[in-house]
């Protein structure tokens, strides 16, 4: 039943039945859980940090917001919802915020395996698509006239984590070049998804010039093949 990747779930609620239910069922799948007890703790999380489902309790205080806010954030827009609802009475709002299924409380691990199921394709395609591959390549940004020269400390389909000598702007479009180890050349225009205080940026990769998003997929196909040869994935953090 374990997925050929692992997946990554993360349930918003301070709900301990709830909490054991969803825990179970994730856990049934082979795959990672952490809980975050509140709907603001949630949003900082999500604004920097990339997973593959998200549960979240409609009774929690700002949970309709927080999963408006998802869906128009930049890390996690295409990560599948899951709403725990309490009555049916709340499943279109829940489907208005932007959940993709809603469950019925009281929940079983077994209810919570099902619907993980259930969702499988795109999860797995969305997984797949920012696989992260730890790397210490050198990258050129330009933020308008200025020039950066960063480090990029992994990357994905969807987006790369670089460490900058110089603050980038928050939401700022870039255009970004580098190359990978086996010699391609890529560039393109990305936007910054979020910043830290430590140098770290994450850059979203929107356009490519040329073939640049083949040659990507392709390198990004060939360490994934090599990863899992070698061992479970260990995706690097913070990610783009």
């Amino acid at each position: 039943m374990s997925p050929p990747l692992e997946l990554e779930f993360v349930l918003v609620s301070n709900d301990y039945v709830l909490a054991t239910a969803v825990s179970g069922g994730v856990k049934k799948y082979g795959a990672k859980f952490s809980l975050v007890p509140s709907a603001e703790t949630a949003r900082e999380s999500f604004a920097r940090r990339k997973v593959d489902g998200i549960f979240v309790d409609v009774a929690v205080p700002g949970s309709l917001g927080l999963m408006e806010a998802v869906r128009k954030g930049t890390a996690n827009a295409k990560s599948v919802i899951f709403a725990c609802i309490q009555g049916m009475k709340e499943s279109t709002a829940a489907l208005s915020a932007g959940a993709n299924f809603v469950l019925r409380k009281p929940m079983t691990a077994e209810g919570v395996a099902m619907h993980i199921t259930i969702a499988k394709e795109p999860l797995l395609r969305e997984h797949r698509r920012y696989f992260r591959h730890a790397t210490h390549l050198p990258v050129v940004l330009k933020d308008g006239e200025i020039e950066h020269h960063a480090r990029m400390t992994n990357l994905s389909e969807g987006g790369m984590a670089i460490r900058t000598t110089k603050p980038l702007k928050h939401s700022s479009v870039v255009d970004f070049a580098f190359e990978l180890t086996l010699g391609a050349s890529i560039s393109g225009k990305g936007q910054v998804a979020w910043t830290n205080t430590e140098g770290m940026a994450g850059v979203v990769l929107q356009t490519f010039h040329g073939k640049g998003r083949e040659q990507l997929e392709a390198w990004l196909t060939s360490q994934e093949q090599l990863s899992r040869e070698e061992g479970p994935s260990k995706n690097p953090s913070p990610e783009a």
